[in-house]
């Protein structure tokens, strides 16, 4: 599968792909490629430098260099076309080398903003947990109930997007906790996947206690023209369902963000499974 906005932004990367290993891939010590995942690799080594044949045939013509996440060791491993047709290009996994997926879990492999090749492998648990924790958080949300302004020094964008810091040369959209709070006086603060969902009182606001997500997360601002800390965008959760749509189960996390998808008609000129990427929750079609 391709990597979409939310794994090239996590592993800072310009294209990817990723896919589960089967037990028979990892019995046998081969995957073979997607297409997808061939795609990089030529473009990457170059279609004339695969070598074709069994690799005992040409060593060192079937030795490739990778670097290996998340240490970005380099590696070597064996890449051919075992069959004169190159129908198929296959990967020969090696404990040695360190790059042994077990089967089930998720092998990747993309091009780093450095323009190098990078694998890696993970289970799936691992997988889906990339990127869901906030370290600025907390403060929002503690921004929002004392209605701080909480933006010490911020820029404007060309595009009216409020930037409050750089980061090695990313930019960290600010978020103005007063339109959380608008959005919690419209929604009654009541959670919006469910609104029996109770909680407790509030000991500044003595009103229900809950707290505001981004749908679309602010990590990923760049990429939209209009900014996304909009009433529209932000969501009134219980403290149950802002936790599950980014640490549950995939199942789970799915029926929450369609819940949430299917109360925002305005944002449905965006597809839901794009939506879905962002929290790295797309369904992993397997190969075989």
């Amino acid at each position: 599968m391709k990597f979409q906005e939310f794994h090239k932004d996590f592993f800072n990367a310009t294209k990817g792909a990723y896919s589960r290993v089967t037990n028979r891939e990892n019995f046998d010590s081969q995957i073979t490629l997607t297409d997808i995942e061939t795609e990089i690799v030529l473009n990457y080594f170059g279609k004339d430098s695969i070598h074709t044949g069994n690799v005992t045939s040409d060593q060192k013509l079937s030795r490739k260099d990778f670097l290996l996440f998340p240490n970005f060791n380099r590696i070597s491993l064996n890449l051919v076309y075992p069959k004169p047709k190159k129908t198929e290009l296959r990967l020969y996994l090696s404990s040695k080398s360190g790059f042994k997926p077990q089967g089930d879990e998720i092998w990747f492999i993309f091009i780093d903003l450095n323009q190098q090749l990078v694998i890696g492998s993970m289970h799936e648990r691992s997988w889906r947990s990339l990127g869901q924790n906030d370290p600025e958080d907390s403060e929002y949300q503690e921004s929002i109930i004392s209605l701080d302004k909480g933006i010490a020094s911020i820029d404007i964008d060309p595009k009216g997007r409020i930037v409050s810091r750089m980061i090695e040369n990313k930019a960290i959209f600010a978020r103005n906790p007063r339109i959380a709070a608008m959005r919690f006086d419209l929604t009654s603060y009541k959670c919006e996947i469910n609104k029996d969902h109770e909680t407790f009182m509030g000991l500044r606001t003595g009103r229900q206690y809950v707290e505001a997500h981004h749908f679309i997360p602010m990590k990923f601002q760049a990429i939209f023209e209009t900014p996304l800390d909009n009433l529209e965008n932000i969501i009134a959760l219980c403290p149950n369902c802002h936790r599950g749509i980014h640490h549950a189960v995939i199942d789970h996390k799915l029926g929450l963000i369609k819940t949430i998808y299917e109360k925002r008609p305005s944002l449905h000129n965006l597809s839901f499974e794009y939506i879905a990427q962002f929290y790295n929750s797309l369904k992993i079609i397997d190969r075989h």
